[in-house]
């Protein structure tokens, strides 16, 4: 990604780090990341950022939780975090908490955070390249042309402010 925004507004740098490798392996990119973009390249880490910003704490928190959950699964299982373990391994433990009856819904909840970062065709401001929707083919009559407006997350908002202010007080 270029000019990747690397400070978050809600998630930690772990957690934006857990986020961005958890996207990634629910939906990877293709052979060729410019023509079948992935989660990465779209930038799903900043949509869930975003999102999660603006839900009240305890929403922020459950999400909190549920990644310390996977953390300590893989540290039980691998002794290693989540973010360092194999793309097997990360697999492993998600598929082990999906089976339990216990953790089945919080990792339901992660999973459906991280296909809504991508398959919402969302894409960071600075993203140039296919997006979700065009990617599946996804159009049809009132679909096709339509115009998203992402202004109401905050990595957007940002973004139109930081273009406002360069263009009115110059490079």
């Amino acid at each position: 990604m270029s000019d990747q925004k690397e400070q978050f507004y809600c998630l930690s740098s772990d957690e934006a780090r857990f986020f961005k490798l958890f996207c990634s392996l629910i939906i990877p990119s293709g052979s060729d990341p410019v023509s079948d973009p992935g989660a990465w390249e779209v930038g799903s880490v900043n949509y869930i950022d975003s999102t999660l910003f603006d839900f009240p704490n305890e929403v922020q928190n459950y999400f909190r939780g549920i990644v310390e959950l996977v953390n300590q699964r893989s540290q039980v299982r691998f002794h290693g975090s989540f973010a360092n373990l194999s793309d097997f391994d990360k697999s492993w433990i998600i598929r082990e908490l999906f089976l339990d009856p216990k953790t089945r819904e919080r990792i339901f909840d992660l999973r459906s955070l991280a296909l809504e970062g991508f398959y919402s065709d969302y894409h960071d401001p600075w993203y140039r390249g296919v997006t979700p929707w065009e990617l599946v083919k996804f159009g049809g009559r009132r679909i096709s042309g339509m115009k998203k407006d992402w202004n109401s997350l905050k990595v957007w908002k940002d973004r139109t402010t930081e273009e406002t202010e360069s263009k009115n007080h110059g490079p």
